[in-house]
């Protein structure tokens, strides 16, 4: 592509056509590029790239050509514009990113794996990727969180990515985050730090991203303030640039969670209360819905009840219904922890048989190891002690297999007690 148009005419023309949509910049912008980015495109102040303008294109339903914008901006456009353009490749990406944001998930694969095949044959590098990128995403929603991370990994290394930093951190962030979830924390943080890494001068809604799985990973992992410190500190840099409320909420949530698994409830509970306040319900309701969830464990590994009950009743209202098996696998296992803090060792086993014993929440990718812990705790308060022993032995093993070394750590302390009662009167 090559612009025709001054940066101030470029601007005029792409706020033109914003408005006509009824979007706000950061709507605009959506997850890769923030308001204020989008802001300083309208303005003058910063040329777009090859990449910002079709994805803006695409976002908007207009032709490059609108702006002022025709092909050939450079060696490896000219290249693209000479390969042959399947006429459906592009058809069936717009179909798979608007499934996307309506969140028909298996729509939005569907479409995205025709626009890859297409795209590919075509030798579209760009839009192959997006398309991955997209089926990544959508196997992600649907918690098939293994080939998620495949394929946000894989498609990391492809041409687009190692061409566009942007792209490239997004797909590692991606992988990183479908790991974390799919119980692989060890390659969280390993892809995470890559992310970070590649978003360096990417916009600050990328390297937020970013930052937001490196950090979820540390956590969960149980790394401590010293190690996650540095990284929580440049999020919290980085919030006043993001120029959505929901963006900044997300920020927010995720260094309440590092706070509270850092020892700091105080801290913790602030950011939460900041965060209830900046998320948008309407904008992402199974991420609200997450959000209290959140919320609920957070005060569930203090010891506390307070409040969980109705922070649990707020999330199953919705996460029953449109959340993925994963999510309810998390909500169930919420529910029996409260059953345990509550004394009602019977119930919590319950809830948790049923999780292993139904084929589908059963997946050992949805958090096997913390089922098997509240089953040991609840066994052991049955007096069932050598079923506790055992469930406390599988969580220890699936714990470390899954790099959460400090709650493996914690379970083998409860087999060793098991084991040998006498330690209980040392400790």
């Amino acid at each position: 592509m090559a612009i025709q148009t001054t940066g101030v005419e470029f601007g005029r023309l792409l706020r033109e056509s914003r408005r006509s949509q009824k979007m706000s910049q950061a709507e605009l912008g959506g997850d890769r590029y923030s308001g204020s980015y989008i802001s300083h495109l309208e303005s003058g102040r910063r040329t777009p790239t090859p990449e910002v303008v079709e994805f803006l294109a695409r976002r908007l339903g207009v032709s490059p050509l609108e702006w002022g914008i025709r092909e050939h901006f450079d060696k490896a456009a000219t290249m693209r514009a000479e390969r042959t353009v399947h006429p459906g490749a592009v058809e069936d990406l717009l179909v798979a990113e608007r499934a996307w944001y309506d969140r028909d998930w298996s729509s939005a694969e569907a479409h995205g794996q025709r626009a890859a095949v297409r795209a590919k044959a075509a030798g579209d590098a760009i839009r192959y990727w997006e398309a991955m990128y997209v089926v990544a995403q959508a196997r992600f929603a649907n918690a098939q969180f293994a080939d998620a991370a495949r394929i946000a990994e894989e498609i990391s290394e492809w041409e687009a990515a190692t061409t566009y930093a942007v792209a490239r951190a997004q797909s590692l962030s991606l992988a990183s985050i479908a790991n974390r979830a799919g119980s692989r924390v060890g390659w969280a943080i390993a892809l995470g730090a890559r992310a970070v890494e590649a978003a360096g001068d990417a916009p600050p809604i990328i390297l937020t991203e970013a930052l937001m799985s490196l950090v979820s990973a540390l956590s969960e992992a149980g790394h401590g303030a010293d190690e996650t410190g540095p990284y929580l500190q440049r999020l919290v840099d980085l919030m006043p640039q993001l120029s959505a409320n929901h963006s900044r909420g997300m920020v927010a949530w995720t260094i309440g969670t590092a706070a509270y698994n850092n020892g700091d409830p105080v801290e913790g509970a602030a950011r939460y209360d900041q965060a209830r306040e900046l998320l948008n319900p309407q904008r992402d309701l199974r991420l609200w819905l997450r959000f209290h969830r959140s919320d609920a464990n957070c005060r569930l590994d203090l010891g506390s009840t307070d409040g969980v009950a109705e922070l649990l009743r707020i999330s199953s209202t919705g996460l029953e219904i449109i959340g993925n098996p994963f999510d309810v696998v998390e909500l169930r296992q919420a529910r029996a922890r409260l059953a345990l803090l509550e004394h009602n060792p019977s119930e919590a086993a319950s809830i948790i048989e049923g999780i292993l014993s139904d084929p589908v929440l059963g997946n050992a990718e949805y958090n096997h190891g913390m089922s098997e812990w509240i089953l040991g705790a609840a066994t052991q308060e049955l007096g069932r002690r050598e079923e506790s022993w055992q469930h406390y032995r599988a969580a220890g093993e699936l714990f470390e297999a899954d790099g959460r070394l400090k709650q493996a750590l914690e379970a083998y302390r409860h087999v060793s007690e098991l084991c040998c009662p006498e330690l209980d009167s040392r400790s």
